[in-house]
């Protein structure tokens, strides 16, 4: 197995909000997209992903489930008692996907609209669940994935850690064998690279490659937010 991580700024953004962690030994990878202004969101963002690769135990064994519950929470109540510590930070808050590999079993886990693809038979297929406002919009069948892609408001979350005691999670496990290669992502590639691409670059270009080539599209592309990748290949 490889990881290979970039973040960068994008064109339109001041600073970077983003912030990925990589435990290489537990097998344990995390983006964190922060939001809430200028030095708040990347706060938000850092406290999140270290508290989450601090505060990681587990023996490879049984159900991630409540692992990952007791992390998110844990994460969520750091922002928490910082902003309370720190009222100029009041309205911070960040998303977070993360994957623990766990012998066979890959765990896929999200609060927001951060991203994890597995490459599946040469095929993109994403494994976390949006928490955003046109992914709610797509489950009424108010507008179609499609639409959802070019909709005005698609940065809109409607879940994150640090806001309030209660976030909405998405948690699934795979099996690992199923996928050559992993995407993590904040909505900086997201939002501005299409799947269809993201597929291609996976497929064509060595893993060392594959975060550089990714932001420098998203870049071409707009670069209207902060853009995080870690690669995986398996």
């Amino acid at each position: 197995m490889k990881a290979v991580a970039l973040t960068d700024v994008g064109k339109m953004r001041e600073n970077n909000e983003d912030f990925y962690m990589i435990h290489p030994s537990q097998r344990l990878f995390v983006i964190a997209d922060g939001m809430g202004g200028y030095h708040a969101g990347e706060i938000a963002a850092e406290i999140a992903a270290k508290s989450i690769v601090s505060a990681f135990e587990s023996d490879g064994h049984g159900a991630f489930e409540k692992e990952a519950m007791r992390l998110l929470n844990t994460a969520n109540e750091e922002i928490m008692t910082y902003v309370m510590d720190h009222p100029d930070c009041r309205g911070m808050g960040t998303t977070v996907v993360m994957v623990a590999i766990l012998g066979d079993a890959l765990w896929v886990v999200n609060v927001g609209d951060s991203r994890c693809y597995g490459l599946e038979d040469g095929k993109l297929v994403q494994l976390t669940e949006d928490h955003s406002l046109v992914a709610e919009l797509v489950k009424m069948g108010s507008i179609s994935a499609e639409e959802a892609e070019r909709h005005p408001d698609r940065n809109i979350v409607t879940s994150a850690l640090g806001v309030d005691q209660k976030f909405d999670v998405f948690i699934k496990s795979f099996e690992l064998k199923s996928f050559s290669h992993l995407l993590l992502c904040s909505d900086g590639l997201s939002n501005m690279v299409s799947a269809r691409k993201i597929e291609s670059v996976l497929k064509e270009l060595p893993i060392e490659e594959v975060p550089t080539h990714l932001v420098s599209l998203a870049n071409q592309f707009g670069g209207k937010d902060n853009i995080t990748v870690i690669g995986i290949a398996l």
